[in-house]
């Protein structure tokens, strides 16, 4: 009886995703050419190879295909709850920097559309909760006030962002994510370990013989 209901069971249907990838396919490599207000829908059917009808039987409109596209960039979650004391203080950047590297061509093009802002300013939010659960974790209040904790929880997410910019420039394209995080660690780290008065597990290149 159990094998029977499971072969009855529907199955996700292939062509839904596949559809769903090109058409955000088409709107990302619009918006990469001309701008998203220069995109309109029939300009996405027609880069994707769809018809209209196809297009409004996955999304309302060409904001909501925005809205699918900058889905795919959502920061992956990280279980603050699993953090052990021992784990590496700010060990979570380099999977931070693998994710937006995969994305790159989305990452851009929604960089430059009219809802940029909006994920910019997501972002920046979930880094700021993931800085302030690592100095929870590392129990930095008992040493620092309440001014000194957000500076450095500001000093870390406006670094990454702005290490994150100047990687999705075109002559910096071609960078592995690990070259980019060990960059950012090198230089963010020791600064924060200084005022934070921590021990940290700091980059090879920057520890004394």
């Amino acid at each position: 009886m159990g094998i029977a209901r499971e072969a009855t069971r529907p199955r996700p249907d292939r062509r839904v995703g596949k559809t769903r990838k090109a058409l955000k396919e088409a709107l990302t490599d619009l918006i990469l050419e001309n701008g998203y207000e220069g995109a309109t829908v029939q300009d996405v059917v027609d880069r994707a190879d769809v018809s209209r009808s196809t297009f409004y039987a996955h999304f309302a409109d060409r904001d909501d295909l925005l809205m699918a596209i900058l889905a795919d960039l959502e920061m992956p979650g990280l279980d603050t709850t699993s953090w052990k004391p021992s784990d590496p203080a700010f060990g979570w950047t380099l999977a931070l920097f693998r994710h937006f590297g995969s994305a790159k061509r989305l990452f851009k093009a929604v960089a430059s559309s009219q809802s940029g802002a909006l994920a910019r300013r997501e972002t920046t939010q979930r880094l700021e909760e993931l800085v302030r659960a690592e100095l929870s974790r590392l129990k930095v209040a008992r040493k620092l006030d309440a001014f000194s904790v957000e500076a450095v929880v500001r000093f870390l997410v406006g670094t990454f962002m702005g290490f994150m910019d100047w990687w999705m420039r075109e002559e910096n394209e071609h960078l592995p994510a690990e070259q980019v995080d060990h960059a950012f660690r090198s230089l963010a780290l020791p600064g924060v370990a200084n005022i934070l008065d921590l021990e940290l597990e700091l980059p090879m290149s920057l520890r004394g013989p």
